[in-house]
Order: C-alpha cells, then structure tokens, then sequence
C-alpha cells in the first residue's frame, strides 16, 4: 500500500472521533502520528451530501 493511500485510510478510520459537533462545519483537520516518529495533518471536507470526504494531508513538525 503506497503512503498516500495508508495515510488516507488512518484517517478515515480516526474521522468519527474528530466530527465537529457543530453540523454547519464544512471542514476539518486533525493530526496523528504513526510510530516511531511521523506525524501529519490530515484534511476533510463536506461535500453536498453531508459526508465528510479526504481531501490530503501534509508531513506535520515534531
């Protein structure tokens, strides 16, 4: 599986904790890290259907 795709489906699986209470939010971010010691910001976005799509990630500072 490439990183991209591994990335993708980490934070897929994370999503549901970070859902904004807020129904009007249209988009998010959150952080993980994968060991030993690579952390990266994820990004989501709501599309027309209210579902919350990955849209990239970026390799986040330690």
């Amino acid at each position: 599986m490439e990183l991209n795709q591994k990335i993708e489906a980490i934070a897929n699986t994370l999503l549901p904790s970070f859902i904004p209470k807020d129904k009007a939010e249209t988009e998010l971010c959150f952080h993980f890290t994968l060991p030993p010691n690579s952390s990266y910001k994820v990004f989501f976005k709501k599309d027309t259907k209210s579902n919350w799509q990955f849209v990239g990630f970026e390799e986040a500072e330690h």
